[in-house]
């Protein structure tokens, strides 16, 4: 996770600086299934790293991935996604690689740049409402930058809440335990929301001052997470005006209700990471990252995912 918070942060420097190209996904939707279709290319031009002597590593590639919210019902995951990373040079496929993984930690990973750039200094009581494959990835994301002294998981399926519960307090050895939605906004410091509810999950004028929120679940216009008081209390910062900034109901809603104005929304994480915009202004206010996905997240994950599979020997060789 370490490793893939680095990445994910050069990659954002990199989009700072004008070497990262991710255009707006494209999105294809499968009425027969109720399901969602989208591509999401990237390019990394090989470029300086900020103030290190060496360049940053030019990539290209793309992710496809469905979301299939019937899939449980048969046993299979909700999201299915192959990566292709493909040589920047000569287009030739370098690898293609189970995109679910690459999904996870790659958000979680965001969501944890963010965090080591808003939040304020101190141990953090986590809230993490899902108990899926993201709201494990986020409580390992979150671990690895802040210290966090309790996680309360918020989840109504008390089986998967369980287990989520008893493997971070193997694995982390912090305290954890299954709360409800109100005592979770109420007390904690940091927040992950990580379902896939299309309405609010708690009520915005429950949470304190100085709270940061990372918000992934939500990735369309009419879905949201957080409610419109939650956005209208916060500092927000987006993943990219081509993801968040037009698809995030979170964004979209309070803004067609009056609620908040377009320049609500103060910048990109980009701007952040790089030092062009501060992510907190004051221990008090409130931080909102919204993030529905960037592609770079995806290309730089895949290579650090490529470079030490080559250098391990690890995969299966096959001639196209």
């Amino acid at each position: 996770m370490g490793e893939v918070i680095d990445a994910v942060e050069r990659g954002f420097r990199a989009m700072a600086r004008g070497d990262a190209f991710a255009p707006e996904r494209l999105r294809l939707d499968v009425p027969g299934a109720d399901a969602v279709l989208l591509e999401m290319p990237a390019h990394l031009r090989s470029g300086l790293a900020g103030n290190e002597p060496d360049k940053e590593q030019a990539g290209l590639g793309t992710k496809i991935v469905g979301v299939f919210p019937r899939n449980p019902k048969g046993s299979l995951e909700v999201i299915q996604a192959v990566y292709l990373l493909l040589d920047p040079e000569s287009g030739v496929p370098l690898a293609l690689m189970e995109g679910r993984f690459i999904t996870a930690i790659r958000t979680a990973a965001a969501s944890a740049v963010a965090t080591k750039h808003m939040i304020t200094p101190g141990p953090k009581r986590l809230a993490v409402f899902g108990a899926g494959v993201q709201a494990r990835f986020h409580i390992d994301a979150m671990i690895e930058v802040a210290t966090i002294s309790r996680v309360m998981i918020v989840e109504r399926a008390l089986a998967r809440a369980d287990e989520l519960t008893e493997h971070v307090r193997e694995l982390h050895r912090v305290p954890c335990d299954t709360v409800s939605a109100e005592e979770a906004a109420s007390q904690a410091d940091l927040i992950c929301t990580c379902t896939t509810s299309p309405i609010p999950l708690f009520d915005g004028e429950m949470i304190k001052p100085g709270v940061h929120i990372n918000a992934v679940g939500a990735f369309t216009p009419a879905t949201r997470e957080l409610d419109t008081e939650t956005v209208r209390r916060s500092r927000v910062i987006i993943d990219a005006e081509s993801a968040a900034g037009r698809e995030a109901g979170e964004i979209l809603i309070p803004l067609a209700e009056g609620a908040i104005k377009a320049s609500h929304v103060k910048g990109t994480l980009a701007e952040v990471v790089s030092g062009k915009l501060a992510g907190r202004e004051s221990a008090d206010e409130i931080t909102l990252f919204k993030s529905c996905g960037l592609a770079i997240e995806d290309l730089v994950t895949a290579q650090l995912a490529y470079e030490k599979a080559t250098s391990q020997g690890v995969g299966i060789r096959v001639e196209l």
